[in-house]
């Protein structure tokens, strides 16, 4: 790992913690409101869909700007205000505002940190670099729930107004401190075309490729993680009464499994058997071993912990075995690539999300079990396509 990847590794390891500090609390924020689980799921939809929208744009301005650290550290900004907005709104209406202006900023930073990696690494060398980095953000994230968790257990505004400090004062830290990727600039003739914002991405060049096969795997399994985790944070909350903080040591124990697999297992499968191979028995043992789960009544008996143990290993192994096969398939605008894989994760989320806030106060069970399901379906998809990706 060369020293920028390490430097951005580390700002997005604390950009991660405190992204994720008001998770915890959000399910207190929604409970307390007297709202419905239906409403959670609004709420992350309506991020999503932001992020959506915004994620392929943010990618294409970075790469015409030939700027990865401006679009890290000045949307942090944006993030940062809509963060403090959506803690203290008790208006639905301006919840779900606020959670559209907080995805819309939000996604640009996660979009073009994978980008940065692209720019810095070869083809052989990224599916390490992008193992490592997720292995690192994904253990910040559980640190963010685990920190927003003991600081928002009193007062759940506590947790908000840590996050929107933290985003400013992160903002500020990478602009001074981040070195600038080292962007391919030898299309030059693209920087001087004049940009314009375009929603309506042209999906047909990429629909049959093997890209157009990644992003759909992107989407479904963006779809069942999302189903999963708000599933698990509400079903935490509501159904077995636990507060923030042991919402947050859950998800520190989900994090340490994580950095385990993905920096000593995921770098050596994928060496030994190949992205697209590992990847798809990754993606059957998490389907089956999520739905076999969803089969116990008591979740604290050995067997439940021995299967959650493997289930929370290989579901962290998935995501960068993904982005290392959709990076090695874009030849060119790493941004514009990541910002549309961005997007198709983003769609898996809004879906995902109302899937668990339509199900949740329902048949909570059943939502595991269509997640594990989804799972499986791309483990299918990569089957019947493995020759085309």
């Amino acid at each position: 790992m060369n020293k920028k990847i390490l430097y951005l590794t580390i700002a997005m390891f604390f950009m991660s913690i405190l992204a994720n500090t008001a998770h915890p609390v959000t399910p207190e924020l929604v409970v307390n409101l007297n709202m419905s689980s239906l409403m959670y799921g609004i709420m992350f939809a309506a991020m999503s869909v932001a992020s959506f929208a915004m994620s392929p744009i943010w990618g294409s301005l970075s790469d015409r700007f030939q700027s990865r650290k401006l679009f890290l550290c000045l949307p942090s900004i944006g993030y940062a205000l809509a963060q403090i907005g959506f803690g203290f709104s008790t208006s639905p209406i301006l919840i779900i505002i606020f959670r559209i202006i907080g995805g819309a900023f939000g996604c640009s930073v996660f979009t073009v940190s994978v980008a940065y990696i692209v720019d810095e690494t070869t083809t052989k060398e990224r599916g390490e670099a992008i193992s490592v980095y997720t292995a690192i953000t994904r253990f910040g994230i559980s640190l963010g729930y685990l920190l927003g968790g003991y600081i928002g257990a009193q007062d759940y505004h506590y947790a908000f107004i840590l996050q929107s400090s933290g985003l400013l004062l992160h903002a500020v830290l990478v602009y001074f401190f981040l070195p600038e990727s080292n962007m391919d600039t030898r299309n030059p003739k693209e920087k001087n075309k004049p940009f314009t914002l375009k929603f309506n991405i042209n999906l047909k060049e990429y629909i049959t490729t093997s890209l157009g096969i990644l992003l759909t795997l992107v989407f479904l399994t963006s779809f069942s993680y999302v189903a999963y985790n708000t599933g698990i944070n509400y079903f935490l909350k509501k159904y077995l009464s636990l507060n923030p903080l042991q919402i947050g040591y859950y998800m520190a124990f989900m994090g340490i499994i994580g950095i385990i697999a993905n920096i000593y297992t995921t770098p050596r499968i994928s060496r030994k058997y190949g992205e697209k191979k590992s990847l798809k028995y990754v993606l059957l043992i998490t389907g089956l071993t999520l739905i076999l789960l969803s089969t116990f009544d008591d979740l604290l008996s050995v067997k439940s912990i021995v299967v959650l143990v493997i289930f929370l290993f290989f579901l962290s192994m998935y995501r960068p075995l993904l982005q290392t096969l959709i990076s090695k398939a874009s030849k060119s605008d790493h941004g514009k690539i990541m910002g549309l894989q961005n997007s198709a994760n983003s769609v898996g989320m809004v879906g995902g999300s109302l899937f668990a806030g339509v199900l949740l106060d329902v048949f909570p069970i059943m939502l595991f079990v269509a997640a594990g399901v989804v799972f499986i379906l791309s483990y299918l998809i990569i089957l019947i396509s493995d020759k085309r990706i």
